[in-house]
């Protein structure tokens, strides 16, 4: 990719939502034009039965898994999480992969069968859900896609064309054995073009906050936001609140604040504001997420978003998550 300072260039993205059900699954998906589905990654905030909220993060790409980290999230915000299995000999599973088509969906096996013997893994992706095992069960989870939620965004032009899909998911099954009560996750896809890795794409280099939602209320219905933040005017946001009209915004017509606080010689951003399509949402911490394991420079924090002047809803569970080496505070 060219050397091209990103803050200076205008970054036109094409935004839109689509259902999961009309979306192809596999590694040979081409929804943009000239381009190849590089990286995925399935994750999750989840609660259990036992009190305890975990961030799950797993990255997958055609040939190969190396990325995973399930951590016990920390209610102090000024405390690292508690890892509980990341990549590694005597861990979870990282190296080659296979895909096989079964049954409509699109099923992962390790290539490496020593290792699969020691890590068994499992994930299948489709149109319906998302089933994701791990570590003799210690994750046992199904990811079932919201309706017209998937987020996705098209940015053509130089140094690079990229593409990105988010579909955002409900979240049931159990972590070490504990069922969970509640959580969101999901599927996000990234598509560069032939011969460039995703890592280091326009669309990894704008990044610097990205917010993702869910929010269930008291009528059982979810609501869902999905806002990235980048470099310059560059903005991506979309919020759905189940049987309405999706709102999308980009660039100017999305409005930002960022707060960051220090504790000795931690810094780190534990409030913001969204604008966007005539409404205002607040994101505010509780729970420290960033994962020591093969993290990538990068951080979350776990929070409740509320959009102002609406009804509380039951259950939150929201993440931004921070790209270290660029993200800045937002006045």
């Amino acid at each position: 990719m060219a050397d091209i300072d990103m803050s200076k260039v205008t970054v036109i993205p094409y935004v839109s939502m689509a259902d999961a059900s009309v979306h192809d699954h596999s590694t040979r998906d081409k929804q943009f034009p000239g381009l190849h589905n590089d990286l995925l990654f399935l994750w999750a905030m989840a609660d259990t039965a036992d009190g305890k909220r975990y961030e799950l993060v797993r990255t997958l790409s055609a040939s190969a898994t190396y990325d995973f980290t399930v951590h016990e999230c920390s209610t102090e915000l000024w405390s690292d999480p508690r890892n509980v299995w990341f990549p590694g000999e005597n861990d979870l599973y990282w190296g080659p992969i296979l895909w096989i088509e079964r049954e409509g969906e699109q099923t992962l096996f390790p290539a490496n069968l020593d290792m699969r013997a020691k890590h068994p893994i499992r994930v299948s992706l489709g149109p319906e859900r998302y089933v994701w095992k791990e570590h003799r069960d210690g994750v046992d989870i199904v990811l079932t896609p919201l309706p017209m939620n998937v987020t996705t965004i098209y940015v053509p032009g130089p140094p690079d064309d990229v593409g990105y899909t988010s579909s955002g998911c409900s979240v049931s099954g159990s972590i070490q054995g504990s069922p969970i009560v509640g959580g969101y996750g999901g599927l996000d896809r990234m598509y560069c073009l032939p011969g460039m890795s995703a890592q280091v794409s326009k669309i990894a280099e704008l990044e610097h906050y990205w917010f993702v939602w869910g929010a269930v209320f008291a009528d059982g219905h979810w609501e869902t936001g999905n806002a990235m933040l980048g470099a310059g005017d560059y903005a991506t946001a979309t919020f759905h609140r189940q049987g309405a009209d999706p709102i999308v915004a980009t660039n100017r017509e999305v409005g930002s604040k960022v707060v960051w606080e220090t504790k000795g010689d931690v810094r780190q951003p534990v409030h913001a504001r969204l604008e966007f399509g005539g409404r205002t949402f607040t994101f505010d911490a509780t729970h420290n997420a960033a994962a020591a394991a093969v993290s990538m420079g990068i951080a979350w924090m776990h929070g409740n978003v509320r959009e102002q002047g609406a009804p509380e809803p039951v259950q939150c569970w929201s993440t931004m998550e921070v790209i270290k080496i660029r993200a800045t505070p937002r006045d």
